[in-house]
């Protein structure tokens, strides 16, 4: 059974509770964005300040964009939990060399592809994939140094 060293385990923990949280900010954007005009002052405020077709077209424009993030969210989403559930094994040592070397594998190309949405995700989860897609061991104790 393959065992996961630390610094890519701890890499590896940040990236999933910093991806958990960017799912939860999508979510509340996506709600905002789609409930814009019934937050109360906010959209008389902004139908005051623009003719009744400039309302209609940004309340448009508004509802379009919060279901592209809501669409973004569920697809984030999907692959959120695929990570809860294969990373966390991993760090467990539930997996053969060879499973682990894929799921190392699929970490620094999800990592990526992630460089797109979420920087700082997708540079952790590529170090950490990489790391242990190469075999690349700790020579000192992460520990030692807290």
């Amino acid at each position: 059974m393959h065992k996961m060293e630390n610094t890519p385990m701890i890499i590896t923990i940040i990236g999933l509770i910093m991806e958990g949280i960017a799912v939860v900010v999508l979510v509340a954007t996506s709600i905002f964005m789609l409930n814009i005009d019934k937050i109360t002052g906010l959209g008389s405020a902004l139908e005051a300040d623009m003719s009744p077709e400039e309302y209609l077209e940004m309340m448009k424009w508004m509802d379009w964009i919060g279901y592209f993030i809501l669409g973004m969210t569920i697809v984030l989403g999907v692959f959120l939990i695929l990570n809860l559930y294969l990373f966390p094994r991993l760090m467990k040592g539930k997996y053969t060399e060879e499973q682990a070397k894929k799921i190392y594998l699929y970490q620094a190309i999800w990592g990526g592809i992630n460089l797109v949405m979420n920087q700082i995700t997708g540079i952790l989860y590529l170090i950490s994939g990489v790391q242990g897609y190469n075999g690349k061991t700790d020579t000192i104790e992460v520990r030692d140094g807290i």
